[in-house]
């Protein structure tokens, strides 16, 4: 799935297309809600316990409508406060970006819909691409300062049913530095050793990787047609703007 520093970047984009008070009134919280599905790094739990989606289930899925039926106290925002508001409709920016990854991109090209899903070496060209793509969005730097920004002069986010507080207060300071990292492959090893040993690969093999990304970056890039990589971004943008603005208005 996209990592954060594209979930960010995109979020902005939803902000920037959007302008609604709702969303002005705490860009911070809206900029946390878009990272926070994957707070289960803190938690340890299982994904789909934030995200409400089930990786293997194949049939329609709809991450945003099970959320609301599973918390039918978010689902109103004129029964929430302005930061939980703006928190629950940058949530909702992750969930929909995630799903059309998932259904566009993972499941047709790397995972069970592709013809490497059986290869180990699938996951990792999955997460290389992943990698670059965040790369990428990351050479907007402006635009990620100003993310950045408003992620550590936002209010505290509190009461969401699924996330305990604590969690929450911790997550601003992850978002934040996540925001701040830099468009290189200086994470890239981090990010890939796991998967590259998963893979069979050996150390030397795997230093290997690590010292030369942009090879299995190309490889990863190879596998997905440019074409498709555009229409992924136009449809997530749309999607991603369209479910905002219903939730909003």
């Amino acid at each position: 799935m996209p990592s954060l520093g594209s979930h960010l970047l995109r979020a902005y984009g939803v902000a920037e297309r959007l302008r609604l008070p709702e969303i002005e009134a705490d860009r911070g919280a809206f900029y946390l809600g878009a990272t926070a599905p994957d707070i289960r790094v803190l938690t340890r739990r299982n994904r789909e316990e934030t995200h409400f989606f089930r990786l293997d289930d194949m049939g329609d899925q709809d991450s945003v409508s099970r959320m609301f039926q599973e918390n039918p106290s978010l689902a109103m925002p004129s029964g929430l406060d302005a930061a939980t508001t703006a928190f629950i409709a940058g949530y909702l920016t992750h969930l929909v970006l995630d799903e059309t990854f998932i259904n566009q991109v993972y499941r047709p090209n790397f995972g069970a819909l592709s013809e490497i899903d059986a290869d180990p070496r699938s996951n990792v060209l999955d997460r290389a691409l992943q990698y670059e793509l965040d790369r990428r969005d990351r050479e907007a730097t402006e635009t990620m300062e100003a993310v950045r920004g408003a992620l550590v002069a936002s209010g505290p986010v509190t009461g969401i049913p699924f996330i305990e507080d604590q969690y929450l207060v911790e997550w601003v300071t992850v978002s934040a530095d996540v925001a701040g990292q830099p468009a290189d492959y200086s994470r890239f090893r981090r990010m890939m050793q796991r998967h590259l040993s998963m893979a069979g690969y050996d150390e030397a093999t795997i230093d290997e990787a690590c010292e030369r990304p942009e090879e299995l970056v190309r490889e990863a890039f190879s596998v997905v047609p440019s074409e498709d990589l555009e229409r992924f971004w136009r449809d997530a943008d749309e999607a991603m703007t369209e479910r905002v603005r219903e939730y909003l208005r």
